[in-house]
């Protein structure tokens, strides 16, 4: 299947970037659906009588259901479908607004729309997951999720198609199995998602937890640096700008993760420059090398973190504009408001020890040793987390040292 369904995408990648829905639908993913087991019945009408909306494919697990239902009417097509797929034409960003086929709509809204009405008359739900793909990307959507949480696989970057190993993954969640509900209504992707959640929770704690040691670190790498002069007069002042640097820390890697800043490789929401030369994502793969930034005799790296703050803020515009960057010209990133944060500095080794302990999964232990051997194995994925989550960090830190 996997040399099918590659061969498929990579031979009619030039005509999919040129043409519109029903194109994809027709030479990609028709076929490919049928591939990997599933029947369908294309653009039924939502049960309960609601005349504008139309999925684009009811799916089935069987040819016989399909055959079944089709005689049937809507209550009858979605009660028997295994789930609803909302497709776009290929290259079509799933996080814009749609221009031509659903206007003013995101595609995003669309499937969890479908979701929601994907009830009997008494309330009974159909299902409740839900997939929207524009042939490359595949997201899933579940019904009892926040808006904006999805899984996301990229089946194909470009006319670059996914290896094999990638693509047993594509298949384990995207066959009709992984919807098939059991005698509880229970579907392989809720434990997929129960799994998730758990794991999320243990991110969530570890990262509160290591957030203490991160923030001393950064405030005694200010401290101790002579070249900032600082005495213990100036504690108040360290405080308050390392906790400021911290937050842009997380915010900038909650950003890069979720594609707010661009820094993928390929498709929208990329910028070569802007990753090459700017993101924090460069700097990961060197600090897996212990040995990269050796001492803190040298601030160049501190400059080069300064720089992608000063892109974030905004303060020219013109540069933003080029590498693609929204202006985040908020209180949190301004030069003009947090003045220290442009006169001190900290040196290489400490600043790599900080983001070291943000990037990558570190044990939860506060004890005394905790910074003394730093895990550069795993990278956190900060896309994981929701926005709530890094305000209720800030808060824990203030609440424990006495600031709320």
């Amino acid at each position: 299947m996997y040399e099918a369904v590659r061969r498929r995408w990579v031979e009619n990648y030039a005509g999919l970037r040129r043409q519109g829905e029903p194109y994809t639908r027709s030479k990609f993913l028709d076929p490919t659906l049928r591939d990997l087991g599933w029947r369908f019945v294309p653009e039924s009408l939502l049960p309960q009588g609601n005349t504008r909306k139309r999925p684009d494919y009811c799916l089935f697990a069987d040819e016989e259901t399909e055959q079944r239902v089709a005689a049937g009417d809507a209550t009858d097509i979605f009660r028997a479908s295994y789930s609803v797929l909302e497709a776009k034409r290929a290259e079509h960003s799933l996080d814009k607004v749609s221009t031509k086929e659903t206007p003013g709509w995101f595609p995003s809204q669309q499937i969890q729309d479908y979701l929601r009405w994907a009830t009997d008359g008494t309330g009974l739900r159909f299902f409740r997951w839900g997939i929207l793909t524009n042939g490359s990307e595949w997201r899933l959507y579940c019904f009892e999720a926040p808006p904006d949480a999805y899984f996301a696989f990229h089946l194909a970057r470009g006319a670059h198609f996914c290896p094999l190993e990638e693509f047993r993954l594509f298949l384990a969640l995207f066959r009709p199995e992984a919807f098939a509900r059991n005698e509880r209504g229970r579907t392989l992707l809720d434990a997929f998602r129960d799994e998730s959640l758990t794991h999320q929770l243990e991110l969530e704690t570890n990262l509160r937890r290591r957030v203490f040691d991160v923030l001393e670190e950064l405030a005694e790498g200010f401290y101790k640096n002579p070249a900032n002069g600082l005495s213990e007069s100036d504690l108040s002042s360290i405080y308050e700008n390392s906790l400021i640097f911290l937050y842009r820390l997380l915010f900038v890697l909650y950003a890069e993760s979720r594609g707010l800043l661009p820094v993928k490789s390929y498709g929208p929401r990329c910028n070569k420059r802007y990753r090459e030369e700017y993101s924090l994502t460069r700097f990961v793969d060197k600090l897996r090398d212990p040995s990269t930034f050796p001492d803190d005799a040298f601030d160049e790296f501190y400059k080069e973190i300064l720089k992608l703050f000063h892109l974030v803020d905004g303060s020219r515009r013109d540069q933003n504009e080029r590498l693609g960057v929204t202006r985040y010209n908020g209180r949190l990133f301004s030069p003009g408001d947090y003045r220290e944060l442009e006169q001190w500095w900290i040196g290489e080794r400490t600043l790599g020890n900080v983001i070291r302990q943000l990037a990558f999964a570190q044990p939860p232990s506060r004890a005394a040793t905790a910074q003394q051997k730093i895990s550069t194995g795993d990278t956190v994925d900060y896309s994981t987390l929701e926005v709530r989550q890094l305000v209720l960090l800030r808060y824990i830190i203030d609440l424990s040292y006495g600031r709320c």
